[in-house]
């Protein structure tokens, strides 16, 4: 196995241009969490890259694009959804409100509640991000044969169902 990797390793150098670094991995990209963290990295830059333009970060897009399939949700079901605090939800509620993207209306049914609606702004800044969105994800699945992305997606489930 240390023989695989090694061989595995030199390989890799040859065929990557991010080895021009003078830092020495010393085995450190053998782990599979290493991996995972420098994949995100390079999908995260391509992502703000991307999206610059439309001045979303990630979760504004994911919040805004949650509202707008489920209208009228609640920011306490938009951040269990996507395992985040109360408080940075509403951080991103707020600035989504702010830039007139979505509004708040208190619920009919529970005056307690509020609930979360897209504008007609919020429709077409969500239709451009989905656009932009396709193209970020063709360039991150462009790298992959079908089958691969298939084993990628299952991978990635079982680690996240975990």
């Amino acid at each position: 196995m240390l023989m695989r990797n090694a061989t595995v390793r030199r390989e890799r150098k040859a065929a990557t241009p991010q080895n021009k670094s003078s830092v020495d991995r010393a085995g450190v990209d053998d782990f599979i969490g290493y991996r995972i963290r420098t994949a995100y990295v390079a999908v995260r830059r391509h992502f703000d890259e991307s999206m610059k333009h439309l001045d979303l970060t990630k979760k504004q897009t994911s919040v805004l694009w949650l509202i707008g399939a489920n209208s009228g949700v609640s920011q306490i079901a938009l951040a269990n959804e996507l395992g985040m605090d109360r408080a940075s939800m509403m951080a991103i509620v707020d600035r989504l409100q702010d830039r007139g993207l979505i509004v708040r209306k208190r619920s009919a049914s529970d005056g307690r509640r509020q609930e979360l609606y897209v504008t007609a702004k919020g429709r077409k800044v969500l239709d451009k991000a989905k656009t932009v969105l396709a193209a970020h994800e063709k360039w991150i699945t462009g790298r992959f044969s079908t089958r691969e992305m298939n084993a990628l997606m299952d991978a990635l489930q079982r680690i996240y169902a975990a």
